[in-house]
Formats: structure tokens, C-alpha cells, sequence
């Protein structure tokens, strides 16, 4: 899983089948998936699209403090 810059230096990519989990609940996941990305301090939108996921985050807060807390949220699924 990595974070791919996008125009907007407050948006990362991820490329994701949500199609590829387990077999799982398509809705639930994404539910899921939403639920745990808005607790975390500076995440301000989540955007599905087909095969990939957005993030952004609050302008004054530094991708850098919070891609580890992006990242295990994706390793866990």
C-alpha cells in the first residue's frame, strides 16, 4: 500500500480494490474503512472511487504525522 501525491498537496491516493477483501461486505468495509481514517487527528475527507481511495487532510497538519496511522489501518485489512 503506499500514498501517492495527487495536485493537491493536501489529498494522497491510495490505489485499492475494496473488490479484493476477503470476500467481506463491500458497504461495511467502506464503513469501516471511513470510521477509522475520521478518528485520526487531521484527516479531513475520504473520497472511494472504483479502485482507489483519497485522503485529505487539514492544511496545517504534515502528511508526516499521520501516514503511519493511514498506513495500519490499510496493513490490517
Amino acid at each position: 500500500m503506499e500514498l501517492i501525491d495527487t495536485p493537491n498537496p493536501n489529498a494522497k491516493k491510495i490505489n485499492f480494490d475494496l473488490n479484493d477483501l476477503n470476500g467481506e461486505n463491500l458497504e461495511s468495509k467502506k464503513n469501516n474503512i471511513s470510521e477509522l481514517l475520521e478518528n485520526i487527528t487531521g484527516v479531513k475527507t475520504i473520497f472511494f472511487g472504483p479502485n482507489f481511495v483519497t485522503i485529505s487532510k487539514d492544511e496545517n497538519i504534515e502528511w508526516e504525522f499521520i501516514i503511519q496511522d493511514i498506513v495500519s489501518i490499510f496493513d490490517k485489512l
